[in-house]
């Protein structure tokens, strides 16, 4: 198979196909990114817990926010490289989301930013996701 770099190769590829009923997944989403987020917040405060629990916690946040913005445009992903191609043209290239968010996403996959970072960087992308999908 081809280097899946651009939207249609995705597209064209059983990694992201159109499904009308990503939609309705969004709530579940969003719980489990808040639910992610509370726990992370709760290890870090308290002190009690591994530390990189909540990295890995504030990761699964972004990684359910990057689901849900893909989801609200009616598709599902089956590979994480056409996850992140589709919400970049669906939303960084068109100037809905800052790309920001999406290298955050990827220090915290690579672990390369400290939990205390790493959960506000999850806090502010939970907080834009939610925007944009109330407009």
């Amino acid at each position: 198979m081809a280097i899946i770099n651009t939207l249609q190769k995705c597209l064209d590829s059983p990694y992201l196909f159109e499904d009308k009923d990503a939609p309705n997944l969004i709530g579940g989403l969003l719980a489990k990114a808040g639910d992610r987020l509370e726990a992370a917040a709760n290890i870090l405060n308290t002190g009690q817990g591994d530390l990189a629990d909540v990295t890995f916690l504030s990761y699964e946040a972004m990684f359910c926010c990057l689901r849900a913005l893909v989801y609200n445009k009616g598709y599902r992903e089956a590979g994480m490289r056409c996850l992140m191609l589709a919400c970049e043209n669906l939303y960084v290239r068109t100037g809905l989301l800052d790309i920001s968010h999406m290298h955050a996403f990827e220090r915290a996959q690579g672990l390369k930013s400290s939990p205390s970072d790493t959960l506000n960087a999850a806090s502010s992308f939970v907080k834009r996701t939610l925007e944009l999908l109330a407009q």
